[in-house]
């Protein structure tokens, strides 16, 4: 693994990148009340990225994230400390109405409009090594690698679970 500081690195037009759900949470989730400085950060090298018109790739997995992280902080928030139900008390108000529609909104003309969309390819995934990886990350980020090592996209992600690996992937973080 080749892990490099994103403050250092400079894109080029020839770069292909996997953002990590944590990072297109830190672009496009107001409600997450991040360190503006991590955001900062991981913001100035998203806009040099598209400025070089690097390609960013993206997953159906990490919509999946996106959606869920979101909807799901959005929740929290709303029920305070209170015990009530995702599916039998938030779907139904108005609350969850207005944040899905703020989530498919981000999710189609904020990250779709500036990536390209990774054909899985499901079937020629080794998933003996996403298992085998399963404990070091979450199934998830494991998957994630493996598209990383199928493609040759450099991962940015501000997860240190990526630390753990030795695969041959290059990580940008800071």
């Amino acid at each position: 693994m080749i892990r490099l500081k994103i403050k250092d690195y400079i894109p080029k037009r020839s770069d292909k990148f996997f953002f990590d759900n944590n990072i297109w949470m830190y672009l496009y989730c107001p409600i997450g009340q991040y360190n503006e400085n991590i955001v900062n950060v991981y913001s100035d090298f998203f806009g040099r990225a598209l400025d070089v018109q690097s390609t960013i790739y993206v997953s159906s997995l990490i919509i999946s994230e996106f959606y869920n992280s979101f909807i799901r902080l959005d929740f929290n928030i709303w029920k305070k400390t209170q015990s009530l139900d995702y599916k039998k008390d938030f779907r139904p108000t108005e609350q969850f109405q207005k944040t899905n529609q703020l989530v498919l909104r981000s999710i189609e003309s904020r990250i779709l409009g500036v990536s390209k969309r990774i054909n899985e390819d499901f079937s020629t995934l080794s998933i003996e090594n996403i298992i085998e990886r399963v404990g070091l990350l979450d199934y998830n980020d494991s998957y994630y690698v493996e598209l990383s090592k199928m493609y040759g996209l450099k991962i940015v992600t501000n997860d240190k679970d990526f630390d753990r690996i030795s695969d041959d992937v290059t990580i940008l973080s800071i």
